[in-house]
């Protein structure tokens, strides 16, 4: 039973998967779905709410993109 609960991780809806991420000069992350799909959501500066980012970039950009803390880093170089 202890393995199974390892081996699946936490699906609940909301739950952060992945980020957040930079790309370009946006804040984007995966975030969990009910059915364990993830959708992407990108940080809205103006209202400070993440929103879809609707096809504004693919899981494979989020995953590749650095960190934010990454980015700020290499920003002070």
């Amino acid at each position: 039973m202890i393995l199974r609960i390892l081996a699946r991780p936490d699906k609940s809806v909301g739950r952060v998967v992945l980020g957040p991420r930079v790309i370009g000069k946006e804040y984007v992350r995966i975030v969990a779905r009910a059915d364990g799909s993830g959708h992407i959501e990108r940080y809205d500066k103006i209202s400070g709410l993440w929103c879809d980012a609707l096809e504004q970039c693919t899981f494979s950009d989020v995953w590749s993109a650095p960190t934010a803390t990454d980015a700020q880093h290499l920003a002070l170089l």
